[in-house]
């Protein structure tokens, strides 16, 4: 409005200056001297106006750098609506930033706290954002934040197939894919389309899910299934099959029926071990098991070992030597359990040593604990097979394992209730020179101790 005045006036000016110059009220001198007033005034004006848009420019050049800040305008009028609707949009800027602000924070905690790993790629495929979840599960991966081609955080092609057909498709889309990392992973990975407010589809969101352990899990069901179903068929494929032969005839002839009825007997005594091997194994995996540790002299307990098996000793010519240091320590564990851990492991040494062999047991305190070891000169078992022989139904050699009467779990209860005791069990054995298998308990005094 001043802008307007002043020029207003400015132009009065001049033509007032002129009209007195042609009409002789003003000498030519006076009418310049008139006029060049007139143009100060009008400068000064003008020189206000460009302070004030100059301050304008000011403050905009630094919103152009992200420094937003209000105008002060001291009650200007001509330039006090603009500076009103400036002030407005910076606090909107304000609020929206700060929101912006809060809303990143808010996504970072949340993919902070979210186990699965979370990679969300651009609609180029680049890597634009991954969370904590998915280094835990690759390791340091190669990314600062900059977008990125996957195959320079991530080195799978599958992987990179996988997504590359996601963005082709943008839809949700479901794959496991096997990683080989330090140590082998099974992947779930789940990707769902990225939309804008327009929602329109711009990238992809992918969820990474381990479930290495599921799958191990169900591989383990289906072979127990699978072995257990074999395991019982067999014994009751042989009886069946007898039992037919008797009901044709055979049962007329009492020296067949005999050694058939005798076979028949021999094979539901293995049905019945198997039956309660799977009980005792499954009661204490699933930790139903009874289990009270007390103060235990295992002296004791060894030495009952040898009458337990004094007749089968001597069928094969076995010797049977004890070796244990005198003032043993009492240790602290279920006596039927370590029994049951004992028995399995003679037994064993008994059916793989040869005629005329030698089996030992010995203990020896070490630190807090006493390690018990049962050692032979069997048969051994070869160095591949160490690492599985306390799984379920493992068997080395399966026909010699089933003609001795072995129902392949064993092993597997020796580790459960050695577990269940905070314990450890090993094994170290060469072909042909026989097999050592430890397990510690602990010392009872100790644990009260630590208790």
């Amino acid at each position: 409005m001043r802008m307007e005045i002043g020029l207003l006036l400015l132009f009065l000016v001049n033509l007032i200056v002129l009209f007195l110059v042609e009409g002789k009220l003003l000498s030519i001198l006076e009418g310049i001297f008139l006029a060049a007033l007139g143009y100060i005034i009008f400068g000064a004006f003008i020189k206000e106006v460009n302070n004030k848009f100059k301050l304008l420019e000011e403050f905009t050049s630094k919103w152009r750098q992200g420094q937003y800040s209000k105008v002060s305008y001291y009650n200007d009028k001509e330039l006090g609506k603009i500076v009103d609707n400036v002030n407005h949009l910076i606090e909107q800027l304000e609020n929206c930033k700060r929101a912006i602000n809060e809303g990143e924070k808010r996504l970072t905690a949340i993919l902070a706290g979210i186990k699965a790993g979370v990679m969300v790629l651009d609609r180029d495929g680049r890597v634009i954002l991954v969370n904590k979840g998915l280094e835990n599960l690759f390791g340091k991966l190669n990314f600062t934040g900059e977008p990125k081609p996957l195959l320079e955080v991530i080195r799978n092609y599958e992987l990179e197939k996988f997504l590359k057909e996601a963005l082709a498709n943008l839809k949700e889309m479901t794959r496991e894919i096997e990683f080989l990392l330090p140590n082998s992973k099974t992947i779930l990975i789940h990707v769902t389309p990225l939309k804008d407010e327009h929602d329109q589809k711009v990238g992809l969101v992918a969820v990474f899910d381990d479930i290495t352990e599921e799958r191990k899990l169900e591989k383990m069901r289906s072979e127990f299934i699978a072995n257990v179903s074999h395991e019982l068929r067999t014994p009751l494929t042989s009886i069946k099959g007898f039992l037919e032969t008797l009901l044709d005839g055979a049962l007329e002839d009492k020296t067949i029926a005999k050694h058939f009825l005798q076979i028949m007997n021999s094979e539901t005594e293995r049905l019945t071990r198997l039956i309660d091997d799977l009980l005792s194994l499954s009661k204490i995996e699933a930790k139903k098991v009874d289990f009270a540790p007390k103060p235990l002299m295992l002296q004791e307990l060894i030495q009952k070992m040898k009458l337990l098996f004094k007749s089968r000793l001597e069928e094969k010519e076995l010797s049977f030597i004890i070796s244990l240091p005198e003032n043993l320590p009492l240790v602290l564990a279920d006596g039927d359990m370590i029994s049951q851990v004992l028995i399995n492991l003679i037994d064993n040494a008994i059916k793989y040593t040869p005629a005329g062999g030698k089996i030992e047991v010995t203990a020896a305190v070490k630190g807090s604990w006493v390690e018990v070891v049962v050692k032979d000169t069997g048969i051994g078992i070869p160095e591949e097979s160490q690492k599985r022989i306390f799984e379920r139904f493992y068997r080395v050699d399966k026909a010699r394992s089933r003609e001795l009467g072995g129902t392949g779990l064993g092993l597997a209860i020796v580790k459960h209730i050695i577990e269940l005791h905070n314990g450890k069990v090993w094994v170290k054995s060469k072909v042909g020179e026989g097999s050592a298998f430890g397990f510690t308990i602990p010392i009872a005094q100790t644990v009260q101790k630590e208790e």
